[in-house]
């Protein structure tokens, strides 16, 4: 039979770079979050958070040119505008993001190895870094959609809705601080998920493990810290650690109270290197024959 009438035919486009397949693993993995039902339920709750702060923020703003007064009044309930409060509102779109991450995590790399996922994307022309930083960047992408995005929108529109555009000129910490909390909680439970689903392929017994290690480490660092009355057990809750950090990068925290700034960077940056090995080293036992 002629190769013409079995439908094949040349391809004339232009090589591109491996790295190139980042981005597809980064597309079809956010494309599979977006699509189940249970992770549209998570996000809803993060976006009623968003919803809430940004109706008080404008019913802030609108009462606050009838009358000065009334924004300091609001403030006893609602804090808005200040490092502070947007720390608070990105712990709390945080904590949604684990739960969603802890259902996530099956999906995205757990699936992977369980159905031979991962041995399909390395038996094509990439490697294993490519595959890794894909996935890295798949967590880290969901999120910051969750988390740094709404803050950002949060800011514009406060500043938008003040008196004068020189808030965005007065407080470029609150920026930073929004990107540097971003920056945490993605870098730390990307890495974080990517080694537990690694070990733990199957959703319910990763979700008892994601939970576990916030959960029951901050019990315990608690704990411990009742008992020997020294705050510096309270770096074992990873939770809490990553929290403070991003009340720093806001300039919301006294640096010099214990467990300082310094003592939890140096703990998260800890777990992101074990992490990375042993990410490493579960990618490096899939045999790929090519």
């Amino acid at each position: 039979m002629p190769i013409e009438l079995t439908g094949y035919r040349g391809w004339e486009g232009k090589p591109r770079g491996s790295w190139r397949s980042v981005w597809a693993i980064v597309r079809s993995g956010v494309l599979m979050i977006l699509r189940r039902w249970v992770f549209w339920l998570l996000i809803g709750l993060g976006l009623l958070n968003f919803i809430f702060n940004f109706a008080f923020i404008y019913l802030k703003a609108t009462l606050t040119v009838q009358n000065e007064g009334m924004a300091q009044f609001l403030d006893n309930y609602q804090v808005t505008g200040t490092g502070e409060a947007y720390a608070n509102f990105m712990q709390a779109q945080a904590s949604i993001t684990a739960l969603l991450l802890a259902f996530a995590g099956a999906s995205l790399i757990g699936a992977d190895y369980r159905q031979g996922g991962m041995v399909f994307y390395l038996s094509r022309r990439i490697e294993r870094r490519h595959y890794i930083v894909g996935k890295l960047l798949t967590v880290a992408t969901i999120v910051t959609m969750i988390t740094t995005l709404p803050a950002l929108l949060l800011f514009a529109q406060y500043g938008v809705l003040s008196k004068s555009l020189d808030y965005f000129i007065d407080n470029p910490r609150i920026i930073a601080g929004i990107v540097g909390y971003g920056a945490v909680l993605a870098i730390v439970q990307s890495l974080l998920l990517f080694a537990v689903a690694a070990w733990v392929h199957r959703a319910v017994p990763l979700v008892m493990c994601w939970l576990g290690i916030f959960v029951l480490l901050e019990a315990l660092g608690s704990a411990a810290r009742e008992i020997n009355d020294n705050r510096t057990w309270l770096l074992l809750g990873i939770w809490r650690d990553m929290h403070r950090l991003g009340e720093w990068c806001f300039g919301a925290r006294e640096a010099s109270r214990p467990p300082t700034s310094a003592q939890c960077a140096a703990v998260l940056a800890g777990v992101c290197v074990v992490c990375l090995i042993v990410i490493v080293r579960r990618v490096r036992a899939v045999e790929i024959v090519r």
